[in-house]
């Protein structure tokens, strides 16, 4: 991920803070209907790069073919400057009109009252019968629909097919366990060794706190209350790092100061490691990052090989509550979310479509073959909503990845790691 990330996310907390606080709701009687030739003016804003906004306004300009009048100003920033502008926004009530949400900051505005509920418009102008239950509970806040989810992904270890047949090691498995990873760490490690610069199973992986989440649902235990408050202990925190200590200790992860080097790549991005645990839709940017299309991706590892599973949302589009034009909003982001049109052009990029016809209209290119071909191997097994966000979590996953560096310096232990993490949740969870 981009290194700006954790900057952009302590921000939020405090500018979010001065937002006024309240329901967000739908202001009016929520249309049926909406003609082609209604006349409008939206905003909307996402995030990404170059190639994603081109990608969108093809996407804008097929729905204007659709609704001529309806004039959409467009605008898109970085990561990082695309929440500093919106949390901005936020504090002063003027979001625009309709906008990409991530889900580590739903929580966060919905709570503030910031978004429209999009329910009232189901089965009406906005059409969600093809979704899974799942994955729309992903988008609902409040017993409020406040986000549309444009793709879906899973969580995953990818690996590089290219550097382990360089090496001479056999791909990993989706049976594998904690014990069978470690193992598998060392063997890459062996392998790489003579290689310069030296080749690694992976970083730390305990490095990121989607991968506590991944954990924590393995056991059957939740991640957040229903108010918003941690769900588990600074000693499961502990328990959870030190369960790599023995690999840690000894040096055997990709080292913390080539990581630095590389950054925002890292060793898998910068293919020097065999391993990466993040969610299925990154493998577009790994198979960019690294240039070759040859990245798998199997389950992660368990402790018993068995796995719980949930579809969590790549990507989501909400509308603001100070819009003056939520009809046009809602319609834009049903044609955003479900055209099978606007699908062909982003492919998987977003995250498998929700839909099946949103998944047949996919021209699938290498790098989308193996993004469905994961979640469709894992299609039975996801049997769980990913879990809701707080306000404030955008600022705790940031706070974990910058301890946990400090971790791997050697400047913290696991405890203290832990005891400042709760430290800084008490403060933004209230």
């Amino acid at each position: 991920m981009s290194s700006t990330k954790p900057a952009a996310a302590l921000a939020a907390a405090a500018l979010l803070g001065l937002a006024a606080c309240g329901g967000g709701g739908t202001p009016h009687e929520a249309a049926t209907e909406f003609a082609p030739d209604t006349e409008a003016e939206i905003t909307f804003t996402w995030w990404g790069n170059d190639e994603r906004a081109d990608w969108m306004n093809q996407a804008l300009d097929l729905f204007n073919q659709e609704y001529p009048n309806v004039e959409v100003v467009r605008n898109f920033n970085a990561w990082a400057d695309y929440w500093t502008a919106r949390n901005t926004e936020a504090a002063g009530q003027a979001l625009p009109d309709v906008l990409m949400m991530d889900a580590g900051y739903l929580g966060e505005y919905a709570d503030k009252g910031l978004f429209l509920d999009l329910g009232a418009y189901e089965g009406g102008l906005l059409d969600t019968a093809g979704y899974a239950d799942t994955l729309l509970e992903s988008g609902t806040v409040n017993d409020q629909l406040v986000g549309v989810p444009m793709g879906y992904n899973a969580w995953s270890m990818m690996y590089n097919k290219d550097l382990l047949d360089e090496l001479g090691v056999p791909y990993p498995t989706a049976d594998m366990t904690l014990d069978d990873l470690e193992a598998y760490v060392l063997q890459v490690n062996q392998a790489g060794a003579a290689q310069d610069p030296p080749v690694y199973g992976a970083s730390d992986y305990t490095g990121s706190f989607p991968g506590f989440i991944y954990s924590r649902m393995q056991e059957g235990e939740p991640v957040f209350t229903e108010d918003g408050r941690p769900a588990f202990e600074e000693d499961d925190v502990v328990d959870y790092l030190d369960s790599v200590a023995g690999l840690r200790d000894a040096g055997d992860f990709y080292p913390v100061e080539r990581t630095v080097a590389l950054d925002p790549l890292g060793g898998f991005l910068g293919g020097e490691a065999a391993l990466w645990f993040n969610f299925s839709t990154t493998v577009a940017q790994a198979m960019s990052d690294i240039g070759t299309e040859n990245i798998g991706m199997v389950q992660a590892p368990t402790a018993d090989g068995t796995h719980v599973l949930a579809d969590h949302p790549s990507m989501l589009l909400s509308v603001a509550a100070n819009t003056d034009q939520p009809d046009a909003a809602a319609v834009l982001v049903d044609f955003l979310a479900n055209s099978p049109e606007v699908k062909a052009i982003f492919g998987a990029s977003l995250g498998a479509p929700p839909t099946e016809e949103g998944r047949a209209a996919v021209e699938q290119s290498a790098s989308d073959g193996v993004d469905f071909a994961y979640l469709d191997a894992i299609d039975a097994e996801i049997t769980e909503s990913y879990p809701l966000l707080p306000s404030g979590y955008g600022s705790i996953e940031a706070k974990w990845g910058e301890l946990h560096e400090q971790l791997l310096y050697g400047d913290i232990d696991t405890e203290q790691l832990a005891q400042e993490l709760f430290s800084e949740m008490d403060m933004l969870l209230g």
